[in-house]
C-alpha cells in the first residue's frame, strides 16, 4: 500500500510544485512538462536553476523530470538535493523512497540506531526551522526566569522554575539539532554511483584480478564517502573513494563513477 500512495505521488506530484512556479522559465518547464516534453523541461528547470539558485521545488520536479527520462541516478541526486534545502518536503520524500524501490542495490543497516534516530529526528526540520525553534524556546526561557524571579505567588514560581529547566534542555536539543541540520545540508561526504554500474575495488585502482574485485553496485546506489585518494599506478593520478554502502559493505570506487549530491546546491 505504501508503495502504491508513493507511485501515486510521482504521478501526480509535479502539480505538488508547479503551486508555486512564477518566473517565465518555470511556466515554460512546466508546460513542456505536461506536454510530455521532459527532455525540454529538464533543460529550462536546470537554467532557471544556474539563473536563479538553489530551489527545493525545482529540484522536486527537476528529480521528476530525471525520473520520466529513465535516468535513475540523476532522479535520486535531484530528491536527495531537494530534501536538503526542504526535510520536511513530503512529496520529494515519497518519490525518492519510489525511486529507490526501483534500484538494483538494496540497502542494509547504515549507522548504528541512534544515530538513526538522531538523523530521523533532525530531518522532521530544515536547520532554519531548528534555528526558529531555538529562538522561541530561549525567549520561553527568559519569560520562565522573570517569572521565577519576579512573581511573588509560590505556584508561579515554582512553575517557572521547574517549566525553565525543561525549556532549557530543549533549547539545548534544538541548538544540537540545529547544528546537526546544518551539517547533514553542506555534507560533502554523500554521493551517488552515477554509471549504470561500477566494480568497486579493493584497493584503491582498478581491479587487477577477480580476488580484487569487491563487490558491483549499479546506477542510483548512495555511498558514504570516507576518504579519497589519487592512485599512484595511473598515469592520469586518478582519484579513488573509500566508500561505504551500508555497515557491511566497503570499498573503493572510482571518482568518476559517483557524484557528489551537495555540488549544485548553492548557500
Amino acid at each position: 500500500m505504501r508503495r502504491l500512495i508513493s507511485a501515486i505521488i510521482l504521478f501526480f506530484g509535479f502539480s505538488i510544485g508547479n503551486v508555486i512556479s512564477a518566473s517565465p522559465l518555470d511556466q515554460r518547464a512546466d508546460s513542456a512538462y505536461t506536454a510530455g516534453d521532459f527532455s525540454l523541461a529538464t533543460s529550462l528547470y536546470e537554467k532557471e536553476l544556474k539563473e536563479s539558485g538553489s530551489s527545493a521545488t525545482l529540484y522536486y520536479n527537476l528529480g521528476n523530470c530525471y525520473y520520466r527520462l529513465g535516468k535513475m541516478a540523476k532522479a535520486v541526486i535531484a530528491y536527495e538535493r531537494s530534501l536538503r534545502l526542504d526535510p520536511a518536503k513530503a512529496s520529494a520524500k515519497a518519490n525518492l523512497d519510489f525511486v529507490n524501490s526501483k534500484l538494483v542495490d538494496k540497502k542494509g543497516y547504515e549507522g548504528s540506531f541512534i544515530s538513526r534516530t538522531f538523523s530521523d529526528i533532525t530531518a522532521l526540520m530544515s536547520a532554519n526551522a531548528w534555528g526558529w525553534l531555538s529562538l522561541i524556546l530561549f525567549c520561553l526561557i527568559v519569560a520562565a526566569t522573570a517569572l521565577y524571579l519576579f512573581s511573588g505567588n509560590v505556584r508561579l514560581r515554582k512553575t517557572g522554575f521547574f517549566g525553565g529547566g525543561i525549556i532549557c534542555i530543549l533549547f539545548i536539543f534544538s541548538i544540537v539539532f540545529a547544528f546537526n541540520a546544518r551539517n547533514m545540508m553542506t555534507a560533502k561526504n554523500k554521493g551517488v554511483v552515477s554509471v549504470p554500474s561500477s566494480i568497486l575495488s579493493t584497493s584503491p585502482r582498478h581491479p587487477q584480478n577477480r580476488t580484487e574485485e569487491a563487490m558491483l553496485l549499479h546506477e542510483g546506489a548512495r555511498v558514504t564517502i570516507l576518504d579519497s585518494v589519487a592512485s599512484p599506478t595511473d598515469s592520469l593520478k586518478t582519484m579513488w573513494y573509500d566508500v561505504a554502502f551500508d555497515n557491511d559493505h566497503r570499498a573503493w570506487i572510482n571518482s568518476a563513477d559517483v557524484e557528489i549530491i551537495l555540488s549544485l546546491i548553492h548557500i
